[in-house]
């Protein structure tokens, strides 16, 4: 498991503090590693249980040109073969580049290329918006609110 957590706003506030206490909170489900990043209208945090890709793995994660960020809990099922398809330069061999390679190729339409149980965040910086999505039966846990300053907050 992992933990994944995100402040979307478009005032610019800084929720680096809230989103530590966040990460902090879901330790227990990402032992291993722990990421926040800042992004021009957006903030995200995770905490990771190393399973696939050890020591590149590292969350969140960024597209090469650094306009797609994800963070990510759980497991695509066949991403593999998924990755052969693409045209993308991976720098990882997780499953997690896969969906951002996806996601830059297919957009939106990559949910129906996805198998597995995971719960994701992906902020795409030139456009100022967030894919927020889970697996078909709700196997990963994604809970969400909003702020008394009109926060996104998953």
């Amino acid at each position: 498991m992992c933990g994944i957590a995100g402040v979307i706003h478009k005032e610019g506030l800084d929720y680096y503090s809230n989103i530590e206490q966040m990460n902090l909170v879901q330790k227990h489900r990402g032992p291993d590693d722990s990421g926040i990043v800042k992004l021009n209208g957006a903030i995200f945090g995770h905490t990771r249980l190393s399973i696939v890709d050890i020591n590149f793995g590292h969350q969140p994660m960024s597209s090469n040109d650094k306009n797609i960020t994800i963070t990510f809990n759980g497991e695509v099922y066949g991403y593999k073969n998924l990755k052969k398809g693409l045209d993308y330069n991976f720098n990882t061999h997780s499953d997690t580049e896969v969906v951002v390679a996806l996601y830059k190729q297919y957009g939106t339409k990559m949910l129906s290329k996805l198998k597995g149980m995971f719960a994701f965040g992906v902020w795409n910086a030139e456009k100022k918006s967030l894919l927020l999505a889970r697996d078909r039966f709700g196997e990963k846990p994604l809970y969400y609110a909003f702020g008394s300053n009109g926060e996104f907050i998953f």
